[in-house]
C-alpha cells in the first residue's frame, strides 16, 4: 500500500503476488477495494497492479474537468514511477473505456489487453431508461440507502438471493468508495465517462484483446461486447450466461480462469 505522485496528483496503488505484471483498471466511483475478489486469484499468477483513479479512493481529487484520455495519462505515468515497461492490462466499466484509452495512446506498454462489461461511448447501445432513472435517483438518497438502490444494476437477482454474505461484502465497499469519494469528485469522474467515445477508432487496437461481460448486464448492455469484439481486430468474446455487471464479484472463480488462461496462452 503506497502513493506515487504522478501527472501532478497523488495516486494511491498496490502490488500484490509476483510475476508477470497485471494492471487492472476499477470503474466509476469505485476503488481498488473492489477487486478484492479477483486480486487473489490472480495474484498466484501475476504481480498484480491495482490502484485508485483520479477522483475515487484515496487518490488525488482535484477540481478539474476528468476525461478518459487524463485517467489513461495517469495509468501510463504509474507504470513509468513503477518501472514496469510491459503489461498485461485489464478494465471494466469506466475502468474498460480507460484502458480503451491507453490501448489507443501508448500500446507499446500493453502486451494483451481485457475489456470487461465496458462500451465504447454511452450512444452506441444504452441501458434502458429505468436503469438510467434509477442510477440518477440513487444519487439523491442517504448513503447506504443510495447502495442499496444500486446494487440490483450490479448483480443479478439469482446472485442475490444465494450470496447475501457476499453481498453485503459489496454493499460494505461501495458505502467507503461512496464516502471517500463525495458527489463532487463523482460527477467529475461521471463526466469523463459520459464524454468518452472511441467507437470511430477502436478498430484501430491492433492488440489480442479479451472482451469479457454478463450477458445480463443492464447497465452495459451485450450490445456493446459484441461491438467491441467485432471491431478490435485481434479480439475474442466470452459472454458469463445469466450474470449482472458486476461479474467480477458474481461470476469471480470462472472470470478469473478465463481471463488467467487468455494471458498465459501464447
Amino acid at each position: 500500500m503506497a502513493t506515487a505522485r504522478v501527472n501532478g496528483i497523488e495516486i494511491y496503488y498496490e502490488v500484490i503476488g509476483h510475476g508477470y505484471p497485471l494492471t487492472m483498471i476499477m470503474g466509476l466511483g469505485c476503488s481498488a477495494r473492489m477487486w478484492q475478489w479477483m486480486v487473489p486469484l490472480f495474484a498466484a499468477y501475476f504481480k498484480v497492479v491495482i490502484f485508485d483513479n483520479r477522483g475515487a479512493g484515496r487518490s488525488g481529487k482535484p477540481e478539474m474537468e476528468y476525461t478518459t484520455d487524463l485517467f489513461a495519462e495517469d495509468t501510463r505515468a504509474l507504470l513509468r514511477a513503477l518501472s514496469i515497461e510491459k503489461t498485461y492490462l485489464f478494465g471494466v466499466s469506466v475502468g474498460g473505456m480507460i484502458a480503451q484509452k491507453c490501448a489507443l495512446m501508448c500500446p507499446e506498454v500493453i502486451d494483451k489487453l481485457v475489456l470487461g462489461c465496458t462500451l465504447p461511448n454511452f450512444s452506441y447501445a444504452p441501458a434502458e431508461p429505468e436503469v438510467i432513472q434509477g442510477l440518477m435517483e440513487s444519487a439523491t438518497l442517504p448513503l447506504e440507502e443510495s447502495v442499496g438502490k444500486l446494487v440490483p444494476f450490479f448483480l443479478s437477482e439469482k446472485f442475490i438471493a444465494e450470496r447475501p454474505d457476499q453481498v453485503m461484502v459489496m454493499k460494505e465497499v461501495m458505502v467507503y468508495d461512496k464516502r471517500d469519494q463525495g458527489p463532487d469528485s463523482f460527477m467529475r469522474q461521471l463526466g469523463a465517462a459520459m464524454s468518452h467515445d472511441t467507437q470511430n477508432e477502436i478498430s484501430t487496437i491492433n492488440l489480442p484483446t479479451l472482451v469479457i461481460t454478463g450477458d445480463a448486464d443492464v447497465m452495459v448492455p451485450l450490445e456493446n461486447a459484441h461491438f467491441l469484439a467485432d471491431q478490435i481486430p485481434k479480439s475474442k468474446l466470452v459472454e458469463l450466461p445469466e450474470v449482472n455487471h458486476g461479474f467480477f464479484v458474481e461470476r469471480c472463480d470462472e472470470a478469473c480462469e478465463y481471463i488467467s488462461n487468455f494471458l498465459m496462452s501464447s
